[in-house]
């Protein structure tokens, strides 16, 4: 992860400012000669947002009989070293500990039956997957080419979280109105929805 790229965007992404991050984040890869990772310029996880709506709205009613709900968080899997599939996993809370980024453990507290039992998988970037897989870095290009790319997907996914949760709530799903966090594992940059 090269956090200089990441603090290029990471204020628009604070903003749920997706088009502006994506924005900065795409013109930055342009300016690098042409790579396998540029690929990543013309994919999206957008057509996903009604079917992760649906399997979230799903998580939501079999956990919500066990447990009143405060907080969902969403996290998409290190992609850029499990490059075989990419998926998201969910976990519910019954309280919402808030985002301060400096004390997020209360994202740790959960139960096995807390969390989802299967992944919601993101499709459609399996030729970007194959290049984060098999592409040796053997230049400041390549490296560059790949860290904005990552920047890149990560943005997409995090749009991906925010488009379904507005979709929830076009939809007055029941979890439209619970905050939702959402980033990827292992990654201590951590989006809120809520309204």
């Amino acid at each position: 992860m090269n956090f200089d790229f990441a603090q290029q965007i990471n204020p628009s992404l604070k903003k749920l400012d997706f088009p502006k991050a994506l924005a900065i984040a795409e013109t930055e890869l342009t300016k690098i000669p042409t790579t396998e990772f540029h690929a990543v310029l013309s994919h999206s996880f957008i057509k996903q947002a009604d079917s992760l709506a649906i399997w979230v709205d799903n998580f939501h009613q079999a956990i919500s009989k066990k447990m009143n709900i405060k907080a969902l968080y969403f996290e998409m899997n290190e992609f850029d070293i499990n490059t075989d599939t990419w998926y998201i996993d969910g976990f519910a809370y019954d309280k919402d500990g808030g985002l301060n980024l400096d004390d997020m453990e209360w994202l740790c507290d959960f139960t096995r039956d807390e969390m989802t039992t299967e992944e919601f998988v993101l499709t459609g970037f399996e030729k970007i997957q194959r290049a984060f897989e098999s592409i040796q870095l053997d230049n400041d290009n390549l490296q560059n080419s790949r860290d904005w790319c990552e920047q890149i997907v990560i943005s997409r996914f995090m749009e991906l979280m925010r488009t379904a949760h507005l979709k929830a709530k076009e939809k007055n799903l029941a979890w439209a109105t619970i905050p939702i966090y959402f980033t990827e594992h292992s990654y201590d940059f951590i989006l809120k929805s809520d309204n």
